[in-house]
């Protein structure tokens, strides 16, 4: 595990410790479970996460948003992962805390600064970039450069297959962080493709579930709409386990956790004109905004943002991104401020977010415990 040196003066956060287990060594970790000579796989990182060796095959579940918090405030309605609660560890998500940047993070074991994936979306030329279709950008292997656990697995002639619904085969971010595994189409736990490929034989297997994030997105994290779907994957895990082959080591973990925003407490960049002065774009997300300011004015926008906002954001300038994100070109191409927001508000820009993103209730991507802690457990 790589140490990591965080000397910035950030009150609240909740950041890993150098040496913590966080999810750049979920895969490292569970891969020395079935052989700790295999390419990217870490019997230290396997210790850290009560990983044991023995197994002849692996099966990763990573569940879209259901974070460390969010587990332990519903176990009410999950009776499979009740049965594990003294087993669910608690690990770090990178930051920002959200889906482009923590499924390449766990994709490559490299933290976003190396991989260019930096959030939701990142100004690209003249415009902004959703970095989960990067629809008009360049190839996910030219803006994401970082070999992936799958592509260092295949050039050792063993393969793996990433189980999602048939419309992300495409994606920029599945050719940016899970390129080198065959995608196998599924819409459904109860569509049995995980257990087909492991007992056809394919040694490692990645189950990807998002729903539970969509719901939080769209309905809020704990509504109605966010519990059925949280009791339908604990059904369909429950469902899973019990149809595995022997000899399988299944290791399911998070992205990311959700908050529920408030929407009084968020600030609109087009309304504001501190914030709006002297800014080129906006891109990032609600809670982990990416300011570009215009030429020459970085210092006149980074000390109106910090007046405006005070205590409500915690704010990087290019300087310190590295601390959070890591080594590499990400800073740059976050621009010239990292804004990300505390308590339960935000940052949005009307000229640029449609009016259905900017009323999301669920949001995530800073750096509170709800968002940055995710949960590690073996369940075979």
């Amino acid at each position: 595990m790589s140490e990591r040196e965080l000397t910035l003066d950030l009150p609240g956060a909740d950041l890993p410790g150098a040496g913590d287990p966080v999810i750049t060594d979920v895969i490292a970790g569970a891969l020395a479970s079935i052989d700790s000579a295999l390419p990217g796989a870490s019997s230290q990182a396997a210790g850290a996460l009560g990983i044991e060796a023995g197994a002849e095959q692996l099966l990763l579940i990573l569940v879209d948003g259901l974070g460390y918090e969010l587990i332990q405030d519903h176990l009410g309605h999950t009776p499979t992962l009740r049965r594990v609660r003294d087993d669910i560890r608690s690990i770090h998500t990178v930051v920002p805390s959200t889906t482009a940047a923590a499924i390449t993070a766990f994709g490559t074991g490299a933290r976003p600064g190396a991989t260019n994936m930096v959030g939701f979306s990142v100004a690209y030329g003249g415009g902004v970039m959703n970095l989960l279709a990067m629809e008009g950008g360049p190839a996910p292997t030219e803006w994401q450069p970082t070999p992936t656990y799958f592509e260092r697995l295949a050039a050792a002639d063993v393969s793996s297959a990433v189980i999602s619904p048939a419309r992300f085969a495409g994606s920029g971010l599945t050719g940016a962080a899970l390129r080198g595994a065959r995608h196998v189409p599924a819409e459904s736990l109860s569509d049995r493709a995980a257990l087909r490929e492991l007992r056809a034989g394919t040694p490692v297997v990645y189950l990807y579930w998002s729903d539970i994030d969509h719901a939080g997105h769209s309905s809020g994290v704990g509504s109605d709409a966010w519990i059925g779907c949280l009791e339908e994957f604990d059904a369909g895990l429950s469902a899973l386990l019990r149809g595995l082959p022997a000899g399988v080591r299944t290791v399911m973990t998070a992205d990311h956790g959700m908050i529920n925003v408030e929407h009084s407490a968020l600030v609109d960049v087009a309304a504001t004109p501190a914030l709006r002065e002297g800014v080129r774009i906006v891109a990032g997300e609600t809670r982990a905004v990416h300011v570009h300011a215009q030429e020459g004015r970085a210092a006149d926008v980074e000390a109106r943002w910090r007046d405006a906002l005070g205590e409500r954001a915690w704010i990087l300038s290019r300087d310190q991104m590295s601390a959070l994100i890591g080594p590499g070109d990400g800073a740059s191409i976050i621009g010239d401020l990292l804004v990300l927001a505390r308590g339960n508000g935000g940052i949005v820009d009307s000229r640029t977010q449609s009016a259905s993103a900017i009323a999301m209730p669920g949001v995530h991507g800073s750096l509170t415990s709800t968002e940055m802690r995710i949960p590690v457990i073996v369940l075979s």
